[in-house]
């Protein structure tokens, strides 16, 4: 698993979203990635145009998937937030951290 921090912002228009539990969007890692995460927060609601700091966990990011987006991964990684084709905003993701064992590359 992935885990990271993040800055967010939801931007599409006339939209405001509420939780009750914690939020699960795409994030797009580039090249046409897009993975699975779960935004994790104190916030049961999410405003358009406010910025959030929060946790995202990527349970789906094990092992080969970890060695594709590798190389994506910097300091900083710009990125949108999608559910389907629709963008529902930005998210500024630092702080990577996997935990497991990366792919064993075999000849």
């Amino acid at each position: 698993m992935l885990r990271a921090k993040g800055e967010i912002e939801f931007t599409l228009e006339g939209s405001d979203y509420t939780t009750s539990e914690h939020f699960r969007v795409a994030f797009s890692f580039g090249n046409g990635l897009l993975f699975s995460g779960t935004i994790k927060s104190n916030n049961d609601r999410y405003i358009k145009g406010q910025i959030y700091h929060v946790d995202i966990e990527f349970f789906t990011i094990e092992d080969e998937s970890y060695e594709l987006i590798k190389p994506y991964l910097q300091d900083v990684l710009d990125t949108v937030m999608c559910a389907g084709s629709r963008i529902l905003g930005l998210a500024k993701l630092t702080n990577f951290l996997y935990e497991g064992q990366p792919a064993k590359i075999s000849a």
